[in-house]
């Protein structure tokens, strides 16, 4: 400061700046010493510590900041392998209802087919007791007539009429010669 004012009131002369930088008496040293000392009080208070401020609020928000990020990885990592696992719990539930879909659907499969062949056989069954039935049906209508072709024919050789005893008679012996 005491250079400043000394280069402003006798322009620069080097011998002047000399003196102003290095003091040769005590008193200009102390006054330049408390000068600096005020100097760099003041650039502590309106500079330093707002600046020292600025940058530790910084510094806390950027710590917040990675903490708060470091926390949400932490939660994205815990919610990534929860549904991982959850996912494979859905996909093994997924195969054991598929499985069971299948063992039903063979199941159901195997009792349509047992009941399908079970129908063919009844009506297999049917259709061989109905050949029987019309089978002893037209053996009995084909002994009747041949009853009565023979009582016909026996009326005529005979030219009477035979007695229900002797038609009976007559219809026994011909129908145990016809079933041997």
């Amino acid at each position: 400061m005491v250079f400043l004012l000394t280069i402003l009131n006798n322009g620069i002369d080097p011998d002047a700046i000399e003196n102003s930088l290095i003091p040769t008496s005590i008193w200009p040293f102390i006054v330049q010493l408390l000068s600096t000392f005020v100097f760099l009080l003041i650039v502590k208070k309106f500079l330093y510590l707002p600046i020292k401020g600025i940058i530790d609020k910084r510094a806390d928000f950027v710590k917040k900041t990675v903490d708060d990020a470091n926390e949400k990885e932490k939660q994205a990592s815990l919610l990534k392998t929860s549904l991982e696992q959850e996912t494979k719990k859905v996909q093994q539930s997924l195969k054991r209802l598929r499985e069971e879909a299948i063992e039903e659907l063979n199941l159901t499969k195997a009792q349509m087919l047992q009941e399908a062949q079970g129908e063919v056989s009844r009506l297999k069954q049917k259709a061989n007791e109905e050949i029987l039935h019309a089978k002893h049906q037209a053996i009995a209508d084909i002994e009747k007539q041949i009853i009565e072709v023979a009582l016909d024919a026996s009326k005529q050789v005979l030219q009477r009429e035979l007695t229900k005893k002797d038609n009976d008679k007559v219809v026994e012996d011909f129908i145990k010669g016809m079933r041997q």
